[in-house]
């Protein structure tokens, strides 16, 4: 299981981005659910790298909040399910820049004992990396201040069964299905907004959903799935009782 804060699973923050359209964005408001809002500064972020941010998290939680973390390049692709060859370890170092030239700025109404209470956050995604090219092998500081971000709520992810999936809507969707206890019905056009998804016609949108969501299928997430006559998808989640969705 990885732990991600859901600000991160319930908006277009890590998105669709296709490729050589990758772009940069000052302040940028990012589609989210309502009560979250979200700006962005900075290259945008697909869901690689979110598989990077995650994993990035994974580690730093077992080292003391703030120390640097050591990891080699090749275990860290295998831990996302990427092959060890040059275009992979020259992506990972691009991901991991564009991580810690980030900035975001978040506001919330996050839950409480005693109800909802506004919550805000500001500051990079990881702080810093150091890279040695000779061993091929990375010092990584996380951002201390990101512990807040899983105070205001956060969801354990099925790891392996995440990084298997093929396409970015496919993982989208396995991140904001796990980040909610019962799914509620949630229009196409909704998703579509929510993900980021460059698609304009929401026919071709329709139809990459439904790949995606067979791959859910497949990979054992979803128990079944399907579209109301209002276009609402319905979905029937399986997760592990160890799940740590808030």
């Amino acid at each position: 299981m990885h732990g991600i804060p859901n600000v991160f699973l319930r908006s277009a923050l890590f998105g669709m981005v296709q490729r050589g359209q990758r772009k940069t964005v000052n302040k940028e408001l990012l589609p989210t659910i309502r009560g979250l809002q979200v700006h962005y500064t900075g290259w945008q972020l697909d869901q690689a790298d979110l598989d990077v941010f995650a994993h990035a998290l994974y580690l730093a939680s077992a080292q003391p909040t703030g120390k640097l973390v050591r990891f080699t390049a090749k275990g860290f692709l295998t831990g996302i399910h990427r092959s060890y060859g040059k275009p992979n370890r020259q992506w990972l170092k691009e991901s991991l820049w564009r991580l810690t030239t980030s900035a975001v700025e978040i506001d919330l109404e996050a839950p409480t004992a005693i109800g909802t209470q506004p919550f805000s956050y500001a500051g990079s995604l990881l702080d810093e990396f150091i890279y040695n090219e000779t061993e091929r092998s990375y010092f990584l500081k996380c951002n201390p201040r990101m512990v807040r971000l899983f105070d205001a709520g956060w969801t354990q992810i099925p790891w392996r069964q995440h990084v298997q999936l093929k396409t970015d809507l496919a993982k989208w969707l396995h991140g904001f299905y796990a980040s909610h206890r019962t799914p509620y019905p949630t229009k196409v056009s909704t998703l579509r907004h929510l993900c980021g998804s460059n698609c304009h016609r929401l026919s071709d949108y329709r139809y990459k959903l439904r790949i995606a969501l067979d791959g859910l299928v497949r990979g054992g997430f979803l128990g079944s799935w399907q579209i109301d006559q209002e276009d609402k998808i319905h979905v029937d989640k399986r997760l592990p009782k160890t799940s740590g969705t808030t």
